[in-house]
Order: structure tokens, then sequence, then C-alpha cells
């Protein structure tokens, strides 16, 4: 079953682009990307000119950099300047927190959306940590609200969370943070490339992310943007040749003029075979249109949705479009087991031991690829009935 909407053109250059879904209904894009051609090209060509010439690669180790972070700063609405590219997520988190400079032994309001990294690295770095817990029918924002006191720096979340697929609206949270002079920290892993989301025009000061999960990149490459006028002046001690920006000549005794903002925290060489791969899958996100790959999945999750609630499934995750994302969190006895099922049947999602199966439709997802995990779940669940 096929629904034809406006947006197919861009979506249908999208799904193409990945070879995997000739076969399967891949739905766990929050956990790690299908590999799109264009991504795996720029891998494969980078490993090729490194036996044939490594110093083709040489000549242009800044300039593959340069434009990875131009294409995730005009996904997120950041200068080129605001962003660095790291590690991994975690990483960018530890860097966030110094570049923000926030008082040792304040506090940072938690919720449940909020990743562990991000909560655990703000104790390692001197903070303390509070857990906000909204009550029943409570918006989250009155209950961060509530929390905060004289001595909260920094209000710390996952735009959308991991467990359930909620989705913070990040407006009225800025508008909270900037009225009681405290800095907004925010993990877009779960929803850069599939929610829009913009630095300035959501009044976040730092938020970091990952290129593996709903962009489309690589494991092994993160991202951190952060404010020019959030980055505390002495925020990031670390320092090497990288963001030294030093040439043919430097003196050992003295140490060099260092940037100002995020891209201080690149010391050293990042991972270079994966920059251009990374840059490849931001430009299938960019080119397809965020907000038009957003409405595509609202969609399917809305079909996901009404699906399992036709067979009597609960799921986890917000009613409310509003409120919600990529991710559908459902609740079924032996979930580990429906997802192997699942996948023998050419349908990828991820069961948990607690019960939980995680489905993750992204933008290159069609109707055909719900069908067949409805119809493999319904499958699944008549099998153990008997």
């Amino acid at each position: 079953m096929t629904v034809a909407n406006s947006t197919a053109g861009g979506l249908a250059g999208l799904r193409a682009a990945i070879p995997l879904l000739a076969t399967r209904a891949y739905l766990f894009s929050g956990g790690i990307a299908p590999l799109a051609g264009p991504v795996r090209t720029e891998l494969a060509t980078w490993v090729d000119q490194w036996a044939a010439d490594p110093l083709v690669h040489r000549a242009d180790y800044f300039g593959a950099w340069g434009r990875l972070r131009d294409e995730f700063a005009q996904l997120v609405g950041a200068d080129p300047d605001e962003v660095a590219v790291t590690e991994n997520t975690s990483r960018a988190t530890n860097l966030a927190l110094r570049l923000l400079g926030l008082p040792a032994g304040s506090t940072v309001l938690v919720d449940d959306t909020t990743y562990p990294t991000m909560a655990w690295a703000a104790i390692s770095h001197g903070l303390r940590v509070r857990q906000v817990r909204p009550t029943p029918g409570q918006a989250p924002v009155d209950a961060f609200a509530a929390a905060l006191d004289a001595g909260t720096s920094c209000v710390a979340v996952s735009h959308v969370s991991a467990l359930d697929g909620y989705r913070h609206d990040l407006a009225a949270l800025a508008g909270l943070a900037a009225d009681r002079g405290v800095r907004l920290l925010v993990d877009v892993a779960q929803s850069a490339g599939v929610v829009p989301v913009d630095l300035r025009r959501d009044g976040i000061d730092a938020l970091v992310g990952t290129a593996m999960k709903w962009l489309l990149g690589p494991p092994g490459v993160g991202f951190l943007a952060v404010r020019a006028e959030a980055v505390a002046a002495d925020g990031c001690p670390d320092v090497g040749y990288v963001s030294a920006r030093i040439g043919d000549t430097y003196q050992l005794t003295e140490l060099p003029q260092l940037p100002t903002g995020a891209t201080r925290t690149e010391v050293g060489l990042a991972a270079l075979p994966l920059l251009a791969a990374a840059t490849a899958g931001i430009r299938l996100i960019r080119d397809a249109g965020v907000a038009t790959i957003a409405g595509q999945v609202e969609r399917l999750v809305q079909r996901v949705c009404a699906g399992l609630a036709s067979q009597g499934v609960p799921v986890d995750s917000p009613r409310d479009s509003a409120t919600r994302a990529g991710i559908v969190v459902l609740r079924v006895p032996a979930a580990t087991q429906l997802a192997d099922q699942l996948r023998r049947g050419g349908v990828d999602v991820w069961g948990y031991p607690s019960g939980r199966v995680r489905v993750d439709p992204h933008g290159f997802n069609d109707d055909d690829d719900i069908d067949r995990l409805l119809a493999g779940i319904a499958a699944f669940r008549t099998g153990n009935d008997r």
C-alpha cells in the first residue's frame, strides 16, 4: 500500500539512495542509520585515494573538515565558527559543559528524557544534578520552572527521548531559561535530521548530536554547537595543533592565540575517512528537506500507532503529535523474540529484555514498510497465543 503525496519526489530520491531498502523494511534509524550509496562512495573514495596517493588527503585535511562543519551549521541554524566536529555525542556533551563554564557546585536540572551521559558529565564537572519529574498532566516546562532556584545554572534535556519518543517544546524551555538567566543544553541525537532544529530560533545555548543515526552518517562522528555569546572565556583549556591553527613556524614556550568559539575544542585530527561520508549523509537529509522528512515521519508514526491500537498492543509513546517525533515504543511480552522474528522476515526494529520494542520510521520509509511491520507483529502474537 503506497500513499501518494506532494513530497514523494524528494522522499523517493532519499529512499533510492539506500540499497538495503530494496529488500528490507529498516525501522531503527534512531540506533544506527542504514548505509546510503553516497556515504559508501565517500568512504570508498577516501580509502582508494589513500592507497594510491596519501598526499591527496594531506592537502585537504581541513577542507573536508570545514565542509562538514558548514553542512551541520546550516542544518541547525548555527554559524560555522560555533560548530565543532567531535567523535560522538558523549564527547560533545562534555565539551559543551566546559564551554558553557557553569559555576562549580551549581545545579543542572534534568528529566526522564535526558540521556544519562548529560547528567553524568555534569557531575564529573563538579556540578549538582537534580531530576525533575512532572506530575500527571503537568507540562515539563512547568515542572522545570517549579524546580529552578537561585543555584540552578542549566536545564539539560534530550530534544527527543530515546525511551519513548517524547519531544520537548524547545521554545517553552528556552523562554524559561532566558527569563531565569540559566543555560539550555539540548541533546539532538534523536531529532536532528527528522525534526527542524535551529540554535537561535529555538533559543538553545548549546546542542550536541551524532552523525550515525537520523543524519545517515557513519559511527565515529559527533557534533557540538554553542552560541558564541554563551561561551565562557576560559571554558575549554585543552589545546592542540589544530585548535592553535599553527603554520610552519611556532613558539614552544608561548601559547598561541586560540579561537573563541566551539572550534577551539578541535585539538587534533578528526577521523578523516569519515568526514566526507558524514557530509554526504547530511546533504541527503538537507536535499530531501527536514520539514518534508518530519511530515513523512509523523504520517508513518500515526500509521504505526493506529495499527498497534487495532491489535490491542500498548504503546508508551505520546499520542499527541506535538509532543512526539520518530520513535514508537510498544510493550509486548518476549520483545527480543519479536524483534528477532521480524528480522528474519526482513523487518528491522530493536527489542529490549525489559519488554519494549522500538520502531523508528525515517523519511525514507514508506507505507509498505509499515504494512510489513504490522503484519509481522500480528503473526508473532498469533503464533504466541497458540
